[in-house]
């Protein structure tokens, strides 16, 4: 079996994972008055291209192609579908029912901004009030993020937390000067090659596979 490297799965995972951040840091400016200085910017930085009215944001496009590709990786690839679980098709759909919801309430179905932003002030403040006429989109847009939060801490989505957990941050790079050995490690009972070849010896020879011991 040959591995190589995916260019597009990385392509993919980066455009995804810069876009959730930027889209994040945006989001700021409903839950802070006034909105923060770096929401501002980078709303500005990620509509530049001043497409459409309202602007066409950059990171919507590239998130919700990403997710697309991650899905379509999953379906059609065989290999990658023979080892996919069921969280895993979850969390994208997940995703893309956040990130579609967000699309169709910024360019089609529109949303009243200030009522939103009366709404996410009070949550954050913890004084909700709740406006009138935001719709059911906003709703369900709203009811998948908190999904996402209340899942996100016991899924493989965690794995963001190996950035700041990775050996090669927090461990000496000494390892062929000196041993490093788990202090929590329990002693395990291990069955050597040795060990099995000499207990199947004489079946391993019949099968005129090779022995290190003859």
């Amino acid at each position: 079996m040959v591995y190589g490297e995916s260019k597009l799965l990385w392509m993919a995972a980066l455009a995804f994972h810069w876009s959730f951040l930027v889209i994040l840091l945006r989001h700021f400016r409903f839950f802070m008055e006034p909105a923060p200085f770096f929401a501002e910017i980078l709303d500005k930085l990620d509509g530049f291209l001043q497409i459409g009215a309202p602007v066409l944001y950059m990171t919507d496009i590239a998130i919700a192609a990403a997710l697309l590709y991650l899905l379509y990786r999953r379906l059609f690839d065989s290999k990658i579908r023979y080892i996919s679980l069921l969280q895993d098709f979850f969390t994208l759909f997940l995703l893309l029912g956040i990130v579609g919801s967000g699309i169709c309430m910024r360019y089609f179905s529109r949303v009243d901004v200030e009522k939103v932003k009366e709404l996410a002030l009070g949550l954050f403040t913890f004084s909700p009030s709740v406006p009138d006429g935001l719709g059911g989109l906003f709703y369900l847009h709203l009811f998948l993020l908190s999904v996402l939060l209340m899942y996100f801490p016991f899924s493989k989505l965690m794995h963001m937390g190996g950035v700041f957990l990775s050996p090669t941050r927090n461990m000496a790079n000494n390892s062929r000067a000196k041993r490093h050995v788990n202090p929590w490690d329990y002693p395990v009972n291990v069955h050597t090659y040795e060990e099995w070849e000499e207990e199947f010896h004489d079946v391993i020879k019949a099968a005129g596979l090779p022995l290190d011991k003859e």
